[in-house]
């Protein structure tokens, strides 16, 4: 991954440990790069990927955002933070939550499982609210920042019902702990946290219009200039086995392929290919080599198309990337990343 600076093994620890589920090469890229103009260790997990629904795009995309540790990094970074309180719960309280979920249900006879709503109730004990102190020195003097955060007012629903998801139904006292940590943070350190909210208060919650440069961090790393394009190929030549790929024939894509990375400046959209004419969209066309971070771009965002573990075999036998990248500088490394982004959709068609 000598374009994002990262070795093919720093990568693969990236994708098998740190990230094991995120769903996309682009949304990993974009963790990188939060970090990097962060100036943090990814590999402590300062960050976190999570998905969240676009209202804008009408589906689920994954985002990049800080996780507690990552607050109380920059805190600790001022050489004025003088340590934190307790948290104190106030008085516990117990709800039945009510709604309608769509959950996985066999069919009366057996069969292939189907999508179905089906009505849900979960009662949960949790406290009604939470406080903490945060302290800083202040020329010299220990300042008190005192912060409160209710629960119903911070917890994550499951889908579009008012149930609590499963970290938030787990975990009550936990999360918002974390939650109004981070606020206390937040209101000591203005000016180095900014209104950063974290991972564990955005997970399960619908995208807001206004985290476009948290999402995608714009201190980043410059997109090489891309080659002079070359005269179409007549209608009757076929692609290259290390050109651009023909575009998918239900047209669907991974949520942040290539839109995302190309936004972080960290790599180009690979064009739409034209099987018919021989051309790619914008009058561009395949220029050789093809870098193995576009080929695995490419194969990555083909996969997300599968809905069966024939499907996944089938691209992966067409993009058939071990052969192309056998010869390539780090070969051997650049195939272990195209397995592994293999197996990840393996797996998520088998659930």
């Amino acid at each position: 991954m000598k374009d994002i600076g990262i070795s093919g093994s720093q990568w693969r620890v990236l994708c098998d440990q740190i990230f094991p589920s995120a769903k996309s090469v682009q949304a990993i890229a974009m963790a990188l790069a939060y970090c990097r103009v962060r100036k943090l260790d990814i590999y402590k997990r300062p960050v976190h990927i999570v998905p969240m629904w676009s209202s804008a795009k009408g589906e689920m995309v994954e985002t990049v955002w800080p996780g507690i540790s990552e607050l109380r990094t920059t805190a600790a970074r001022t050489g004025e933070y003088a340590g934190i309180d307790e948290v104190i719960y106030g008085p516990e309280v117990t709800h039945t939550f009510k709604g309608k979920l769509d959950q996985w249900v066999t069919p009366e006879g057996g069969g292939k499982k189907v999508k179905k709503e089906v009505d849900v109730e979960k009662a949960i004990t949790y406290p009604k609210w939470a406080s903490v102190v945060v302290y800083r020195m202040v020329k010299g003097v220990r300042c008190a920042f005192n912060t409160k955060v209710f629960w119903l007012e911070a917890y994550a629903t499951m889908g579009k019902s008012d149930i609590p998801n499963e970290m938030w139904e787990s975990r009550p006292f936990g999360q918002l702990d974390k939650c109004v940590e981070a606020a206390a943070l937040r209101k000591a350190f203005p000016e180095e946290i900014g209104n950063d909210y974290t991972a564990e208060e955005m997970h399960g919650k619908a995208l807001p219009t206004d985290v476009a440069s948290v999402e995608v961090p714009k201190a980043t790393p410059p997109t090489p200039p891309r080659p002079a394009a070359t005269p179409p190929r007549p209608a009757s030549t076929q692609p290259k086995p290390n050109g651009a790929q023909p575009k998918p024939a239900n047209d669907q894509r991974s949520e942040l392929a290539g839109k995302q990375v190309e936004d972080a400046n960290i790599d180009d959209e690979i064009p739409d290919f034209d099987p018919e004419t021989g051309a790619v969209e914008g009058d561009v066309v395949e220029s050789e080599p093809v870098a193995p971070s576009d080929m695995l771009t490419a194969l990555d965002d083909e996969l997300a198309t599968a809905s069966d573990e024939a499907t996944v075999m089938e691209i992966w036998g067409v993009h058939d990337l071990p052969a192309r990248l056998f010869q390539a500088p780090n070969g051997d490394e650049f195939i272990s990343i195209a397995k592994a982004v293999r197996d990840r959709h393996l797996k998520r068609v088998r659930k």
